[in-house]
């Protein structure tokens, strides 16, 4: 399988997005990526449905373009162990890292300077953020932004989310994302009695039909917000500092 192929299945297994349901969301046919990525008709996409399935990833549509080309090897180490983990995917485990810790380099941002950025104060309860209601600052785009409607960063206050989100990065968020156990999210609660709007950003873990499940980083602590009082989520993809 190419690389295109493996990284949009890899892409909607993650999301727990099927074919069809991309398919539809990119004004196609329900079968079109099925026989895009099952039968490799057609043999590359159009530039319109590379766009449109880029932002539904969240990836560059860069990413998707062709000519393909086949998957590299797996780089693999031999650790020291009697168990059947012995052999360590050194590459897949360099991109997890690089994807939990690594800041965008502003050398990365480009485009006009149109991505919106809310600002944020200490104040809620629970070590929530009050949210700024309009846009403080407006930066250029990181490719993982670029095509992405609504796409905003937030300024991070506190530590909570460290080494993740450290104090005074900004984080980048694409509201279209579901949320992905392993990855931190926004959670915000609009206009509360006061007029505030609240967020926090924790690592999502799950949830129930009334809660959602999350962890913070520093000090390390699982909890659940009532999905009654955090009506909105909202995956991060980046994070960097200005």
């Amino acid at each position: 399988m190419d690389l295109v192929r493996k990284l949009i299945l890899d892409k909607l297994e993650q999301m727990g997005v099927t074919m069809k349901e991309a398919s539809l969301h990119i004004g196609r046919a329900h079968s079109f990526l099925y026989q895009f990525l099952k039968r490799g008709t057609p043999a590359e996409l159009r530039e319109k449905d590379r766009i449109k399935l880029a932002e539904l990833l969240g990836v560059s549509q860069n990413e998707l373009r062709g000519p393909s080309t086949t998957l590299p090897k797996r780089n693999y180490e031999k650790k020291p162990s009697s168990s059947s983990h012995g052999l360590v995917d050194v590459t897949s485990q360099q991109a997890h890292s690089r994807r939990l810790n690594d800041l965008v380099p502003g050398a990365e941002l480009f485009g006009q300077m149109d991505l919106p950025i809310l600002g944020t104060a200490q104040g809620g309860a629970d070590g929530a953020l009050i949210l700024s209601e309009l846009a403080v600052d407006w930066v250029a785009r990181p490719a993982v932004l670029l095509r992405v409607r609504d796409g905003y960063g937030m300024i991070v206050s506190g530590d909570s989310m460290s080494p993740e989100h450290k104090a005074g990065s900004i984080a980048l968020i694409n509201p279209h994302l579901p949320p992905r156990v392993g990855d931190s999210c926004v959670f915000r609660s609009d206009r509360q009695e006061d007029g505030r709007n609240l967020a926090l950003i924790r690592e999502y873990r799950g949830q129930t039909e009334t809660h959602w499940k999350v962890h913070q980083h520093n000090p390390p602590k699982d909890s659940q917000l009532k999905k009654s009082d955090w009506q909105i989520v909202h995956r991060t993809v980046g994070n960097y500092f200005p």
